[in-house]
């Protein structure tokens, strides 16, 4: 068995989404995004800063400073002093940068073009730090900031609502009764 390293990894992603979005066969990207899916889960919740760097093609210099900008979020590991960057928005980060490469757009200074583009605003508090059990956990297609703004413009009540009506929906119950008709 071959095992690619993080970096390959990350840069076969990103290769992938790429060619992903070039399909337009269905049943073809379906598939491609079947094997992003299980390339992701190999690269796991983090990435190491020296290889995110190698990824965006930006020295690790500045790449602390697009973290300390609050723009890629960092990981804390238990029993390390060192924090790793979140695999996910690393990979939208790159993804983004290498369709600039490709469109030839820019040839330098990638990343603050890729960060306008994908709507990313620097964080007020500065860094951002996870505790890894929240990195690896799944996430809706939405970014961060949605989901939060939604949280501060909807009450406990309506969300509770929101809620079980969800759940109401995707109860085995419900899903057999949709079947039947």
């Amino acid at each position: 068995m071959i095992y690619l390293d993080q970096v390959d990894l990350a840069t076969s992603i990103v290769q992938l989404r790429h060619a992903i979005v070039k399909t337009r066969d269905r049943a073809t990207r379906t598939e491609l995004r079947e094997v992003e899916v299980r390339l992701r889960r190999a690269l796991g919740p983090t990435i190491p800063k020296t290889k995110a760097a190698v990824v965006l093609g930006i020295s690790v210099t500045a790449l602390d400073r697009w973290v300390g900008g609050g723009f890629l979020p960092v990981v804390e590991r238990p029993g390390s002093s060192r924090h790793e960057l979140e695999s996910r928005p690393l990979l939208e980060l790159a993804a983004q940068v290498h369709r600039l490469n490709i469109d030839g757009v820019v040839t330098h200074g990638r990343i603050a073009p890729a960060v306008k583009l994908l709507g990313w605003k620097a964080d007020p508090a500065g860094r951002r730090v996870l505790r890894l059990d929240v990195a690896a956990l799944p996430r809706p297609n939405i970014s961060e900031r949605e989901l939060v703004e939604n949280f501060r413009t909807t009450t406990p009540e309506r969300r509770l609502r929101e809620a079980a009506e969800l759940s109401r929906f995707l109860s085995p119950s419900s899903l057999s009764t949709e079947r039947a008709a």
